[in-house]
């Protein structure tokens, strides 16, 4: 009687299991994205505080939680400069344009990427996650994970002018380019895995190794004077752990430098980061968070000041 009611009990765990895989397999195949068009809209920023011995060496020049009624402002995936304003990319192939923060409110464009890998209603073609000018001033590159591509948008974001595959040969499902940075006339892409870069240049493409990466790459920049700088992020029972670490290059290839905390909270997932040249030669960088579109987690927006060289 005993065996039976357990052989009932496995019966009804598996029928329970393969009901959540059906369930699952459903949804993933219903349309889970939408296209709403250019808008203008509100961002509000709220002042956050942090601790500022959480950056060292960096100084923390200002923290802000950004919030919007336009439901695409959210899922940050990559930050640039552009002028006096800040150009976002989110993981749904949104671009969101606003001026940086100097008032409580700043008004936003919040616009779709004009065309990308595969059927736009699904998230998973369209899911960017890295954006860098093109160093001729053609545009923008953005890269695409999952679909591993990358795409050339003309400088206004209004059509695409070029489209190439990214070698992806090793990379599981998610662990596609996460960061992209200029290198003398090539692109410099990231993987999320780390441990590697691929280069796009005019020779072709190219795959070098990278010593001393400990843990997973969610985004990488350029800073004014040339130096590369890179974001690492792990993922514990506490939550987050980020830490920026400079690319450097030497006689054996690349590997990564010493690194810097960036204390923002356990649950601020830092997927973006550019950097600017001051009006004093003082270099900002500027970092987001993905929100994942869910709360508790928040958009925060975090302005830190690179120590000068010496």
């Amino acid at each position: 009687m005993q065996r039976r009611f357990m052989n009932r009990l496995a019966l009804a765990a598996l029928a329970i299991v393969a009901a959540v895989l059906a369930a699952h397999q459903f949804f993933i195949g219903l349309p889970n994205r939408e296209e709403l068009g250019p808008r203008e809209t509100a961002v509000r920023f709220k002042p956050v505080s942090l601790d500022p011995a959480g950056f060292l060496p960096l100084r923390l020049a200002g923290a802000w939680e950004i919030e919007s009624d336009d439901p695409r402002v959210g899922g940050i995936s990559d930050l640039a400069v552009d002028g006096g304003s800040l150009v976002a990319l989110s993981d749904k192939s949104v671009i969101i344009r606003f001026a940086k923060p100097n008032r409580g409110v700043e008004r936003a464009t919040v616009r779709e990427l004009p065309g990308g890998p595969g059927n736009p209603r699904f998230k998973i073609n369209r899911d960017s996650e890295a954006i860098l000018r093109d160093p001729s001033g053609r545009g923008w590159w953005v890269a695409f994970e999952n679909r591993n591509e990358l795409w050339l948008y003309d400088p206004a974001f209004t059509r695409a002018v070029r489209r190439m595959a990214i070698p992806a040969s090793d990379f599981d499902d998610n662990e596609g380019v996460e960061g992209m940075a200029g290198d003398v006339g090539s692109l410099l892409l990231f993987p999320e895995s780390g441990g590697q870069l691929i280069r796009f240049s005019a020779k072709g493409v190219g795959v070098a190794p990278i010593a001393d990466s400990g843990t997973y790459v969610s985004d990488a920049a350029s800073l004014p004077d040339g130096r590369i700088l890179l974001v690492e992020r792990s993922l514990g029972p506490l939550g987050f752990s980020i830490d920026l670490a400079l690319l450097e290059q030497g006689r054996n290839g690349f590997a990564l430098g010493e690194r810097i905390p960036i204390g923002v909270g356990r649950l601020d997932n830092v997927e973006a980061l550019a950097a600017e040249r001051l009006s004093d030669g003082t270099i900002r960088l500027w970092m987001a968070t993905d929100d994942n579109f869910h709360r508790p987690l928040r958009t925060l927006l975090v302005a830190a000041d690179f120590p000068p060289r010496n």
